[in-house]
């Protein structure tokens, strides 16, 4: 009898063992995010004040805005200032979108948002044992690596654009010719003569 309740409490403590093993991985952890170009990319912002008070200010501006081009703009000025129209005016021709701000002290915040890609640990590790049975983070790291380097805009891989010209005008057009349907040419019979006139 003794026998039997200690085998019933193994069975049951192997049981509790395979149930607590079939677990999913914490949502944010990094189980979920391996192996993609987008788990090398870091997002960094930078800001950058610049006044708008005298027309030395405005070519240092213009000067600025086309040497590094800024993600977006913040006007500081009130409205109706010759030298906020002009900054304006720079910003608009460069088009860098542009918020008015509150602030009434004759400068413009220019706001940098770039993408930077992190080195990731590239050497292969044989031993891949974990409680969820995923793949060491390293794999796929060599493939991210060289999809990232090969793309300039780093940007696409936040924001895409998936739709735009020209990129997928090429695409769309392959895929329309391959569903249009082609002419059935209709094939010659006996009766019916390939050379004409006789």
């Amino acid at each position: 009898m003794q026998r039997m309740n200690s085998l019933r409490s193994m069975v049951l403590a192997t049981g509790l063992l395979a149930l607590a093993a079939c677990g999913q991985p914490p949502a944010n952890s990094a189980f979920l995010n391996r192996g993609g170009p987008e788990s090398i990319l870091d997002v960094s912002s930078e800001v950058v004040n610049l006044s708008t008070a005298s027309k030395s200010d405005l070519v240092d501006l213009a000067t600025w805005v086309e040497k590094d081009r800024p993600t977006r703009a913040q006007l500081n000025c009130q409205a109706g200032n010759r030298n906020c129209t002009d900054a304006q005016k720079i910003l608009d021709l460069s088009g860098i979108p542009t918020v008015d701000g509150a602030g009434s002290e004759d400068t413009v915040t220019l706001v940098y948002e770039r993408i930077l890609a992190r080195d990731c640990n590239q050497r292969y590790v044989d031993n891949p044992y974990n409680y969820y049975n995923t793949n060491h983070p390293s794999l796929g790291c060599a493939t991210a690596a060289n999809m990232v380097q090969h793309v300039t805009n780093k940007q696409e891989f936040v924001s895409p654009n998936l739709s735009d010209d020209p990129s997928a005008t090429r695409a769309i057009n392959d895929y329309r010719r391959a569903h249009t349907p082609r002419p059935v040419i209709p094939s010659y019979t006996i009766n019916e003569s390939a050379i004409s006139g006789n």
